[in-house]
């Protein structure tokens, strides 16, 4: 038979009622549920803390970043601005410094200018007689070559000319009142005019004298009334035959 060891409770006898234990005694060790929320909030401030700590360091190199941007933008605008005002003022500089060197030269190109309009002037003016006398060297060519042309002359005194009242003397050159004696006598005689010679007068000219005045129809008369309208543009033709050469 074996040994059994009475000196055990369970063998001696002593007994006891059995209850069950607390389940709380009974449960694993395991964290307490606020302990856990705990520990995840701690977690989570950290985390954020962080965050916040990166966020800011980032603030941080983002400002000093855009800072020494700035600058160096600022700095090239600041150069170039430099460039610019420089560039304005040498271009003041070298326009005053140019007015300065060409103002003398303008006065003296003034004075050239004068100069060349007194010149053209005079050239004109010369022109202008150097004209004049050629018309007039052409013109007493014309009457050698046709001295009938006082025949048209003083007909137009006698037909066009109402001022001559009374009895007028037509006076002429010898030769040129041979012409008109020859073609015009009669039409003179029926207007109650008288033909005279002068010798005075040049060839294509003539001289009325009447009750009421004196005519001038000379050559020297009409050449110097074609020459104050040729200097005077402005002068009104009188037309007629004092303004005919």
């Amino acid at each position: 038979m074996s040994d059994f060891n009475t000196s055990t409770p369970a063998l001696r006898g002593e007994w006891r009622t059995w209850r069950m234990g607390e389940l709380a005694r009974i449960a694993p060790d395991e964290p307490d549920l606020e302990q856990q929320k705990l520990s995840v909030k701690q977690r989570a401030l950290a985390q954020r803390a962080e965050f916040e700590s990166l966020r800011h360091q980032e603030i941080e190199r983002a400002r000093d970043e855009g800072y020494r941007q700035g600058l160096a933008s600022g700095r090239e605008a600041g150069h170039a601005e430099g460039l610019e005002q420089g560039r304005r003022e040498g271009l003041d500089e070298a326009r005053e410094a140019s007015r300065i060197a060409l103002e003398p030269l303008a006065e003296l190109l003034q004075t050239f200018q004068d100069a060349l309009q007194e010149l053209d002037d005079r050239v004109a003016g010369e022109l202008v007689d150097l004209a004049l006398v050629t018309g007039r060297q052409l013109a007493g060519e014309a009457l050698t070559a046709s001295p009938e042309y006082i025949l048209e002359l003083v007909r137009q005194l006698l037909h066009e000319e109402p001022l001559l009242k009374g009895q007028p003397r037509l006076r002429l050159h010898p030769e040129d009142l041979q012409l008109v004696q020859s073609g015009l006598e009669e039409e003179f005689s029926a207007a109650g005019w008288t033909l005279q010679a002068d010798e005075s007068l040049q060839r294509g000219g003539c001289r009325v004298l009447c009750e009421s005045g004196e005519l001038d129809a000379s050559r020297e008369s009409r050449w110097q009334q074609i020459m104050t309208r040729v200097r005077q543009p402005g002068t009104r033709d009188g037309g007629g035959p004092a303004g005919t050469l």
